[in-house]
């Protein structure tokens, strides 16, 4: 066999093998942050650190950008591709001071708030959307 038709074997078996292999099921998830109803007083991020994951699934973070319209769509491992099916511990930060290397941030989110758990079951196919009202500091 000549080096060329080697290397067109080779690319061949190389594109068969790329179309195969599945990947795993991801649910699109997007959504909305507010604060008290109204809108982001800055720009921040929703973070979805994962728990336990689906059966047969691997345990990935996801975490997705909002503007102050509060609109964000969340990214496990390319741009607004979503969440592997399973159950996330959900924070949301939103910075008026980002921290400093010697000094504390300041955020918008009151001390103690807790968005709670999502949980993406297996199977699903639909867009999963979620929305978050942080409440006012006090």
């Amino acid at each position: 066999m000549t080096p060329n038709r080697l290397a067109y074997l080779f690319l061949l078996c190389l594109l068969l093998l790329g179309c195969t292999t599945k990947g795993p099921d991801i649910v699109p998830v997007h959504g909305t942050v507010t604060f008290n109803g109204g809108p982001c007083p800055n720009s921040g991020m929703v973070l979805f650190a994962p728990i336990s994951a689906a059966e047969g699934m691997s345990l990935r973070p996801g975490s997705g950008n909002f503007d102050t319209d509060g609109k964000f769509q969340v990214t496990s491992f390319e741009r607004g591709d979503g969440l592997i099916p399973g159950t996330y511990r959900v924070r949301v930060e939103c910075w008026e001071k980002l921290p400093g290397d010697f000094e504390p941030g300041v955020s918008h989110v009151p001390e103690g708030f807790d968005p709670g758990e999502l949980v993406i079951e297996a199977g699903t196919r639909e867009a999963v959307e979620i929305a978050y009202d942080i409440p006012p500091k006090s």
